[in-house]
């Protein structure tokens, strides 16, 4: 059984899921910290390109049997896979019910 982790406040108590809006970046960050809680919380994961655009969706088990099951996507780059472009790419969030979309910087 999946377990959802709900962002928590400061304070620790739990944040409805009524106003996304008022999530801060560390409720965010705390719901998901390593690339295992995103996969056992279901979250959609993608990348996209600061030079080229591209955007992809990131395969999370390739990334967790490379790197690891504690590995931090938060503030992680990497080279773009479009041939030829010199571009980074910064991974993005979408935790599952949401249609917002948070960059892990």
């Amino acid at each position: 059984m999946v377990r959802f982790l709900l962002p928590r406040s400061a304070s620790g108590s739990d944040v409805g899921r009524k106003n996304l809006d008022r999530y801060t970046d560390g409720d965010w960050r705390a719901a998901a910290p390593t690339v295992q809680a995103a996969i056992e919380n279901r979250w959609r994961v993608f990348t996209e390109c600061e030079v080229c655009e591209l955007r992809i969706l990131a395969d999370l088990k390739r990334i967790q049997a490379a790197k690891g099951s504690g590995y931090r996507l938060w503030g992680q780059t990497a080279k773009c896979r479009r041939m030829g472009c010199p571009g980074r790419v910064v991974f993005h969030a979408q935790p599952p019910g949401t249609t917002t979309t948070i960059v892990m910087t």
